[in-house]
């Protein structure tokens, strides 16, 4: 069933949007004295597995002490480097979209780490959805059409019906080929409040 159009489906993305984090990669990269852009490079051939959740970090490690002769059997590196704080302007946000009676859902790329570090913080920000999907357990990940798909299926809401914010172009650029509405957060609190104004009741 569709639900009625006045009533819309919000999905933000978490990462960049609900928490703020330095990069772990660039953090690791730092610690050990390597080259920032080569690190990244050997991440992201490990970024969509993992995300997917059909593996976890631990074989990328094991890449990293082979080629770069670093001995990570006491750094579990994901969690180590990542040091997440809650943007509170944003959950403001979300909270009274809720209040004006729509539906706020997180549509986050990460990992099972990552998730329930952010779930157990100890000022709850994902508290403020009224559900959580987490890319690691619904197998698709951003920018994955299914990715999208997914989510409005679930929630039972037409693409039309949907709003996706997102800090990364080519993920907005995708929810965009499915046909949701989309907003680039970049930081821009006055931005956010001009773009969500029309919603909020």
């Amino acid at each position: 069933m569709i639900v009625p159009m006045e009533r819309r489906l919000f999905v933000f993305d978490v990462g960049g949007v609900v928490v703020f984090h330095p990069s772990v990669m660039d953090e690791f990269s730092a610690h050990y004295g390597l080259d920032r852009e080569e690190v990244r490079s050997d991440w992201a051939a490990y970024n969509k597995p993992i995300m997917d959740g059909f593996c976890g970090p631990e074989i990328m490690y094991r890449m990293f002490e082979h080629k770069y002769g670093i001995d990570l059997s006491h750094d579990d590196v994901m969690m180590t480097y990542y040091h997440p704080v809650a943007n509170r302007p944003m959950i403001d946000l979300i909270n009274r979209l809720r209040r004006s009676g729509h539906r706020v859902v997180s549509g986050s790329n990460t990992f099972a780490g990552h998730w329930e570090f952010c779930k157990a913080m100890p000022d709850r920000p994902l508290d403020c959805f009224d559900k959580l999907y987490a890319s690691h357990e619904i197998h698709y990940s951003k920018p994955d059409l299914e990715f999208y798909r997914h989510i409005l299926e679930c929630e039972g809401y037409a693409p039309e019906q949907a709003v996706f914010t997102d800090d990364f172009p080519v993920n907005l650029k995708s929810a965009g080929k499915v046909g949701m509405t989309t907003f680039q957060y970049t930081g821009d609190n006055r931005a956010l409040e001009d773009f969500f104004r029309p919603y909020i009741f």
